[in-house]
Parts: structure tokens; C-alpha cells; sequence
């Protein structure tokens, strides 16, 4: 059964039976009024009956009694030995007085006929104590009962005619966007071409709210998947060049290399240089395919000593001047120090590579704890900042083949700083230099002050 079909059932089933709950609860508080307020009247006609016999007029007992007789009611009186002394009964009333057994009031039915019944001790005119018995059909509200009950089912057959109609309505808003987004994902599945709902009139509701939040999936679906097909043409394209060098020079030393000892060495060192070049991209490739798969280990790590360590080890390895410059005694932040390290090296040895000066690191607290990396080399025009984070992007393609960059180390650090909710920002003036900034979140320095102080305690 299908979903529009279900929401279309279930909510005219439900709101039928919410009318037959209040119908019957209509009705029958309705009824029970009306028996109550009978039963109540037939009483007060019997009080008033009873008080005019007890008086001692000169009237007789069957005149008192002809007077008080009900409209539609009778009324009989018997001694203790359950003789019927008299029995007065309205000429509307055809059926026989019933013999009513016990005491007190209730009802009974005559020949089908419902009615209500009192009964009293009374004085007889020759002293005796006589049983009244004061009856009254109730045919006439058992009637209006009915014409209640007819017009309460005539009124719950016309009111679900609007109701049938709302929920059919209603099964078909709800079940329409997921039509057309079952629509729209099968003509994704059968053309392969991503596609989007229209959002012309689409309300802030929760339908509204899935609608907006699939487009918003297939457009960073699209984008992935264009991401995708550019690092995968960009790889190629990268990987074919050291390839072909590797392919010449292997024909070039199967031609004359065998012979000719210099053509063997020159052939040799482009393969090798080559091998290692193809090896070095595509350990870069594997770091940033699986830098948003590895596992994060957050824990509170003193940044200055990091620093510090990093700095060290820069200036030993590379014999340049890497500066480190604390505007803060001290900065504890939640983070992973590995991936962490991984991306201030990726930015060192970019600054490196790139100027011939001195390499600065700063630390200061600027709302929360930011760490620039400033060179002054070569800097990069204005129009090429924001693709410096793209996969492949060089900006001088030239220069960065002789420096053996691929164009992939900013676009793992940038993957690496998201991972761990890092923001990188990036400035530079062509000719002067670039700066780049490693901002961490408040949340995290709060969140390692905590950790600080309840190790504390």
C-alpha cells in the first residue's frame, strides 16, 4: 500500500473514530440527563401527590387521585396485602398498568414501552397505610433520544465528507516531494547526471527542510564528485609525466646505453630521479586520500613546547634560520600533536621552499590561540589566493618542479586543520612575502583549561 494511500486511510479512520467517541459521549450524556430530569419530575408530582392525601379534606382519595395523575402516566394504589385498591391511568397510556415489585424509583418497560416509576406509603382514608405507585411513559424522550441519535449520524456522515476529502489531500501533499525526490533520484541513477528539486515553492516546513537539505547533498555530491574527477585527472596527468621521462630513458638505454657508458649514467639518474619523484607524489596522494579516514587522538598538548621541538628540528635539518616568536607565556590547547606537527611542517617546508630568507613562527593570543608562519620570498599574486588549497594547484608550475613540489601539501594540511577544527587563513603580497595562520577555536582552549584544572584538584 502506498504511503499517500495509508496517510489518506489512517487519518479518516482516525478522525471517524474520534467523531463516534464524541457522538456516543453526546449521546449519552445527553440521555442520562433527560431520564434524570424526568425521574426528578415524576418525584415532585409524587411529593405533591402524597401531601394532598395526607391532608384531611373532605375530598375523596379518587378525585385527589384523578388530579395528580401524570400526562402519559397512571397511578395505583395498593394495600399491604398487594391488593390494587385503585388504578387511575391516562387515556393516552393503551398498555395495562404494570405490576412494578419492590420500592423506591427506577424505570421498566410495558409492552416495549419505557417508563418511570415511583412509589410511596400514603394514608388511606380509613387509616390504613396504603403502597402509591406513580408512573409516567417515557416514550416521548426516548423518542428525542432517537431523533438525537439520527441527527448526530446525519451530522458525522455530511462532516466526513470534508474529512475524507482534507485527508486525501493531505496524503497527497505529504506523499508529492517524496515522489518527486524518488523522481528525481531515479533519473540520477538512469542518466548519471546530478540533478536537483525545484524549490520555487517550497515551504520552511519539514518537507520544505528535505527538500533544501537534498539539493544541498547533490551539490556537494556534484562538487565531491568534480573534485573527484579533477584529482583523478590531475593524478594522471602528474603521474604520466614522470612516467614518459622513466619510458625514454629505458629506450634510450636499451638503444645505446649498453655501449655508450655516459648515455647508461644520464639514463640511470633521470629514472632514478624520476622514481623517486613518482614515489614522493604518490605518498602524498595516500596522506591525503586517507587524512579524513585516521584516527584522531585529542589530548591536551602544551603548543609552545611544540613549537619549540619543531623549530629545532627545522633549523637542524634544513641549516636555515627558523625564528620562533612568543607573544604568550603559555598556550595549552585540546588537539592532536601529530596531526598538528604534520601541518606546521607542511607550511614550514612551504615557506622554505619558496624564500631564501628567514622563516618566522608566531604565537599570540588573538581571541583564542593563533599561530602565523611568515616567510618573505617570492608571495603569491592576488587572483591565485584562494585556489592555493586546491589539489594539483601550483602557482609558478615551473618553479615548483624544480623545488619537487605537486601541488598536494596545502591541500593536506587544509584537510588535516579541518579534521582537527582548525582554521587556516593565508596572506600575502606578491614580491614581499606570505603569511599563513593557524587559528584554533575558543572551545578547544576552554576545553583544555578544564582538563588543566580538574587535573589539578
Amino acid at each position: 500500500m502506498k504511503l499517500k494511500t495509508r496517510i489518506h486511510l489512517s487519518s479518516t479512520l482516525l478522525m471517524l473514530l474520534v467523531l463516534l467517541l464524541v457522538n456516543a459521549v453526546i449521546y449519552l450524556t445527553f440521555s442520562n440527563q433527560t431520564y434524570s430530569t424526568e425521574e426528578d419530575r415524576l418525584r415532585a408530582e409524587t411529593e405533591l401527590l402524597v401531601a394532598a392525601l395526607s391532608r384531611n379534606d373532605n375530598i375523596p382519595r379518587e378525585t385527589v387521585l384523578r388530579a395528580y395523575v401524570p400526562a402519559s402516566g397512571a397511578v395505583q394504589v395498593k394495600d399491604g396485602a398487594g391488593t390494587v385498591m385503585t388504578s387511575i391511568q391516562d387515556p393516552a397510556i393503551t398498555a395495562a398498568f404494570p405490576d412494578i415489585p419492590g420500592s423506591g424509583a427506577g424505570q421498566t418497560d410495558v409492552e416495549g414501552e419505557p417508563f418511570a416509576f415511583v412509589k410511596a406509603p400514603i394514608i388511606w382514608s380509613d387509616g390504613s397505610v396504603m403502597e402509591l405507585t406513580v408512573a409516567q411513559s417515557m416514550a416521548q424522550p426516548a423518542a428525542n433520544l432517537q431523533n438525537l441519535l439520527l441527527l448526530l449520524a446525519i451530522v458525522t456522515a455530511v462532516a466526513m465528507i470534508p474529512i475524507f476529502l482534507s485527508s486525501r489531500f493531505l496524503g497527497k501533499l505529504v506523499a508529492q516531494p517524496i515522489q518527486e525526490l524518488t523522481g528525481t533520484m531515479r533519473r540520477i541513477q538512469e542518466n548519471g547526471q546530478f540533478e536537483k528539486l525545484p524549490e520555487e515553492k517550497v515551504n520552511s516546513d519539514e518537507l520544505g527542510e528535505m527538500t533544501h537539505t537534498f539539493n544541498r547533498m547533490m551539490e556537494l555530491l556534484e562538487e565531491n564528485y568534480s573534485k573527484q574527477e579533477d584529482f583523478v585527472s590531475n593524478a594522471s596527468h602528474e603521474l604520466k609525466t614522470p612516467l614518459t621521462v622513466i619510458r625514454g630513458y629505458a629506450k634510450l638505454l636499451r638503444r645505446q646505453g649498453l655501449r655508450n657508458e655516459q648515455v647508461a649514467e644520464e639514463s640511470l639518474t633521470a629514472i632514478e630521479v624520476e622514481s623517486v619523484r613518482m614515489a614522493a607524489m604518490i605518498e602524498q596522494l595516500l596522506n591525503l586520500a586517507g587524512a579524513s579516514e585516521s584516527k584522531l587522538e585529542m589530548k591536551q598538548v602544551d603548543v609552545l613546547q611544540l613549537l619549540e621541538e619543531i623549530t629545532a628540528a627545522m633549523n637542524t635539518a634544513y641549516d636555515r634560520q627558523f625564528i620562533l616568536e612568543k607573544e604568550i607565556a603559555d598556550a595549552i590547547e585540546r588537539t592532536d600533536p601529530e596531526k598538528l606537527k604534520q601541518i606546521l611542517y607542511i607550511l614550514l617546508d612551504n615557506a622554505r621552499k619558496y624564500s631564501e630568507d628567514r622563516v618566522e613562527l608566531i604565537i599570540s593570543d588573538q581571541g583564542g590561540t593563533v599561530i602565523q608562519i611568515r616567510d618573505y620570498g617570492v608571495g603569491i599574486p592576488k587572483q591565485s589566493l584562494p585556489l592555493v588549497f586546491d589539489r594539483f594547484y601550483r602557482v609558478d608550475k615551473a618553479r615548483s618542479r624544480d623545488t619537487g613540489g605537486f601541488g598536494l601539501g596545502l591541500s593536506l594540511a587544509k584537510e588535516l586543520a579541518e579534521r582537527l577544527e582548525l582554521a587556516l587563513e593565508i596572506e600575502s603580497i606578491e614580491g614581499m612575502g606570505t603569511t599563513i595562520s593557524v587559528r584554533f577555536s575558543s572551545k578547544s582552549h576552554v576545553h583544555a583549561l578544564q582538563l588543566e584544572q580538574e587535573g589539578s584538584r
